[in-house]
Formats: structure tokens, C-alpha cells, sequence
């Protein structure tokens, strides 16, 4: 398993237009519909990265990299059934995580919100009741935590809002042991948090036995650079 991460610089237009004629068209077309910069670059600069993994790894051209997306929209690498990848967006961060079994991740910059009006519309009992019985000024965090960690299973499960956040529980233990819990029964998935930044919450999911603990941060200038050579 591989985690990368990635603080967002600004890029002036020209430079983002360049390099959106290097991604497929799909992408190019989401990328240009979205209003604000920050967003247009977070999904850029998390396509480039990906894409670059997969030439290193594959030793293939940019151009014959060709993703396609399952019944439930979770995006794939043709004809490479081993390579699973995810990734996350969220303030000055891109995430993505790499592993050879299904993989989920999630990042989240930490806003001052009405969590618990949220909390107690999607999650659990349970975690509803894991967040209100703290300290009230780490509330927000653990429902970050939890958010998160809800989001991470999510996306590696791969089956998108066909799966209610309510549908299942995340359980933390006194050891900071973390398991989901549904139908009463437990799942095989394993959960690891990060803390990236203090005012970010992450999580992985896995199917694997361990999750990496490093995470390799990756200068944007020298992403985009290699990039275009």
C-alpha cells in the first residue's frame, strides 16, 4: 500500500488549461464546469498524480491509460484488476492511496458546522452517542473522526450511496481499536486515522491485512514538471 499527499499551490490559468489537454475528455470537461479555481486545480492535480503512479508502476504511456467505472460509478484502471487506487480532496489536500485490494479514503478540513444536526440525520445511534458523550470542545473533531472514517468504508466498498451512512456503525474500542459493524455483524474491514494537519481528520479502509503508516508528501511544482518530461 501506498499513501500520497499533496498541498495545493496556485496555478495560473494558462498552465491549468496546458495541462488539462493531457487528461481525457471527461475529466477535462468536469474539471472546466466547476466555478471555483481551487476546485478546478485539487482535480486536476489529483488526476496528474494518479497518472503518473500508473506510469511508474506500469511503464506505459500517458496515453493509453484508460479508466472505466463500475455499476455503482467507482472509477477503475482497465485492464489492471490488481491495481486499486482512491482518492480524497478536501482544502489544501489531495489524497490519493494505492493498494493491490480495495482501498477507501477520506480527508476532511475541519468547519465549524451544526454536526450533530448531521450526525443525528446520517449516522448511528451508536456514533451519535460516541460524539455527544465528549468533552464538548473535541466534539467536532470526533465527528470528523467519524465522518470520515464512515466515508473511508464507503468508497472502498465501491458501491457509492447505494450504501445509507446510517446503514452501518463504526465502533471505536478503549484500545482506539476501529471496526464497522453492520446487520449485526462485524466486518473484515480495517481502519487507520491521520492526522495530516491539525485542522484536518483522515482515514483509510482496507481489505488488507495492514495499512501503511507513512504517507509521501509530494511537491506539486515537481509533480507537474515530471509531468509534462
Amino acid at each position: 500500500m501506498e499513501i500520497f499527499a499533496i498541498k495545493i499551490l496556485d496555478i495560473s490559468q494558462e498552465k491549468l488549461e496546458n495541462i488539462c489537454l493531457l487528461i481525457d475528455k471527461e475529466k477535462r470537461n468536469r474539471i472546466r464546469q466547476f466555478r471555483h479555481k481551487e476546485d478546478k486545480i485539487r482535480t486536476m492535480i489529483a488526476e496528474i498524480l494518479l497518472r503518473t503512479k500508473i506510469i511508474e508502476k506500469f511503464d506505459i504511456s500517458n496515453n493509453y491509460i484508460m479508466f472505466k467505472k463500475n455499476i455503482y460509478g467507482k472509477p477503475y484502471l482497465e485492464g489492471k484488476p490488481n491495481f486499486n487506487f482512491n482518492i480524497s480532496d478536501s482544502g489544501d489536500f489531495v489524497i490519493c492511496v494505492i493498494d493491490d485490494k480495495t482501498i477507501g479514503v477520506d480527508i476532511e478540513k475541519v468547519r465549524h458546522i451544526e454536526y450533530k444536526e448531521i450526525a443525528k440525520s446520517f449516522f448511528s445511534v451508536s456514533e451519535f452517542d460516541y460524539i455527544e458523550k465528549k468533552q464538548l470542545n473535541i466534539q467536532l473533531d470526533k465527528f470528523y473522526e467519524i465522518w470520515t472514517l464512515k466515508e473511508s468504508y464507503i468508497k472502498c466498498c465501491g458501491q457509492g450511496l447505494s450504501i445509507p451512512l446510517d446503514s452501518f456503525s463504526i465502533e471505536t474500542d478503549r484500545y482506539e481499536n476501529i471496526k464497522a459493524i453492520a446487520n449485526h455483524e462485524y466486518k473484515e474491514h480495517i481502519f487507520m486515522r491521520f492526522d495530516i494537519e491539525p485542522d484536518y481528520k483522515m482515514a483509510v479502509c482496507s481489505l488488507n491485512k495492514e495499512i501503511s503508516k507513512n504517507i509521501m508528501i509530494i511537491d506539486q511544482n515537481s509533480l507537474i514538471r515530471d509531468f509534462f518530461t
